[in-house]
């Protein structure tokens, strides 16, 4: 039940949403303030957090604010989870969905008004340092020292670390794959018809013939479809060759060593990718609207594309293919990685306006131990929402699928340690053994665990972020001459201050260098 292709392209959009965010300023330490409840010593309720006896614990209401349309029987849900929380913590759970394309205007009011909730999801991708400098969200390392001692028991050191900044924590990441591998997502019935030997592609540039076969032979057929931020170099490149060190311009490159940020514009393979992109978009090979077109969708899986770019994971190819609807091979031409947006691409924090930052401490640490909550949280009811097929395999009820389902598994990959969930029918029995054995045989960034802090240079990131609306879509489908357009988009971005963020982004990863 992971991803579709697509979702990721989508909310990689919403980064700059969240970016625009201008609310919560306030003081982010709230560790320190009074708890919901004391005891005549003094002490706060959730020193008792350890203690079977919850009599000592207020009750008390935990607020989560989570991106996503809300399933229409998440009341029940949560009326199920709430009977297990009276008992271990005497809470009770509140979840708050916001549509993805309202999270950035909502989310700010909330800040801004200092509306009181307690957890919020974010993500390396979804502007989470970009928080955390606002003051959006406070520290935990001392919350998880007394109350979260499950999630460090479950979670690598190496990944905790990737969501601290500045020295301190402030996320908690779901335990799933902490790496992607990119590359190509081809329809197989094409390449059976054709014989294509995906053997002999190892490089972008190696579909070519391919491609001119499929132009040649399937009218109506678009060889490879794209977007611009589904292009080779914003998938391939971006998240395969670079470690993108977090908003705006300079990228540290995977290969060889040291920690010199560099400018990726001005790199030759950022030229390489975008001149044969122009080729192929001459050839025909590349949907003309490729420059504008927000959404591949299902193009694949309706027959009207043969290829597009994909980002991996174990079972990846049979998601897509049940997605797409059509079966689909996958030619790998990044392999895995990780880098510090991979490792928190799912984070929960603690919101500076938490009225008991214990007690949500207490109920984020149970979602890496307590079995009953996740499967509640993620798969919805027994027996309404799913069915035990066998052990630990599940499946929907008679006459009910991921579009009936008055609670579909969306979250599925969004917080708490994955693998105490159930299975579905159609999922990888052997789920999260390949997810482990992806994660340790992942490449690790030089940089893993630096979080760039971004609010120094906002002015100037906004600036060139405007400069990249102007530019990027058309140089990298090919759509405009890279050699006429990339020494001009280079220019305005120097102009817009470039050179002062990488600077910004090199000063701050030589000091985290030195601190680590």
């Amino acid at each position: 039940m992971g991803k579709s292709i697509n979702r990721i392209h989508y909310f990689l959009l919403m980064l700059l949403v969240v970016s625009l965010v201008t609310a919560g300023c306030g003081s982010s330490n709230k560790e320190d303030k009074a708890p919901t409840n004391s005891t005549s010593e003094g002490k706060s309720s959730s020193d008792n957090a350890g203690a079977a006896d919850d009599s000592k614990l207020s009750p008390y209401n935990i607020v989560m604010v989570f991106p996503g349309p809300e399933p229409k029987d998440q009341k029940l849900v949560q009326d199920e989870i709430n009977k297990i929380l009276q008992k271990k913590i005497n809470a009770t759970l509140e979840i708050r969905s916001i549509d993805w394309s309202a999270w950035g205007d909502k989310t700010n009011l909330m800040f801004a008004s200092d509306d009181p909730f307690d957890l919020m999801f974010s993500a390396g991708w979804f502007g989470f340092t970009q928080q955390v400098a606002k003051g959006q969200f406070i520290p935990l390392d001392d919350l998880v020292a007394k109350y979260g001692q499950d999630f460090t028991k479950t979670i690598d050191p190496e990944i905790v670390n990737a969501a601290k900044v500045n020295g301190k924590l402030y996320g908690m990441v779901a335990n799933k794959e902490f790496a992607a591998d990119k590359g190509l997502i081809l329809r197989k019935d094409l390449v059976d018809k054709y014989k294509f030997d995906l053997s002999k592609v190892k490089e972008l540039a190696d579909m070519e013939p391919l491609f001119k076969t499929i132009k040649e032979n399937e009218p109506g057929v678009t060889p490879f479809i794209t977007t611009g931020g589904a292009s080779p170099s914003a998938m391939i490149l971006d998240y395969g060759y670079y470690d993108m060190l977090g908003e705006g311009p300079g990228e540290l490159t995977r290969s060889g060593a040291g920690l010199k940020v560099i400018n990726k514009i001005e790199d030759p393979k950022y030229m390489e990718y975008a001149k044969l992109m122009r080729k192929w978009y001459q050839a025909g090979y590349i949907n003309k609207d490729a420059a504008t077109l927000q959404d591949i969708g299902k193009s694949l899986g309706a027959g009207k594309a043969f290829a597009q770019t994909g980002s991996f994971k174990p079972g990846s190819n049979l998601d897509n293919s049940r997605t797409q609807g059509t079966e689909l091979v996958e030619i790998q031409l990044a392999k895995p990685f990780t880098s510090t947006t991979d490792a928190t691409s799912a984070v929960l924090a603690i919101s500076r306006t938490s009225k008991d930052p214990e007690r949500a401490m207490m109920f984020a640490n149970l979602l890496y131990t307590d079995k009953d909550i996740m499967n509640l949280l993620i798969n919805g009811i027994e027996g309404k929402h799913y069915v035990i097929k066998s052990d630990n395999v599940i499946d929907f009820p008679a006459g009910v699928d991921s579009n009936s389902s008055g609670y579909p598994p969306t979250r599925n990959w969004m917080l708490g340690n994955l693998p105490l969930v159930h299975l579905w029918a159609s999922e990888d029995p052997n789920k999260w053994e390949a997810y482990a054995n992806y994660n340790k045989s992942a490449e690790k960034s030089r940089a893993l665990g630096f979080a760039f802090n971004a609010e120094p240079v906002k002015t100037e990131i906004a600036a060139t972020s405007n400069v990249e609306k102007e530019f990027k879509n058309v140089i990298v489908t090919g759509s405009v001459d890279p050699e006429k357009y990339i020494p001009d988009y280079i220019t305005k971005l120097k102009a817009a201050g470039m050179d002062k963020i990488i600077a910004e982004k090199q000063k701050q990863l030589d000091e985290w260098a030195k601190a680590n």
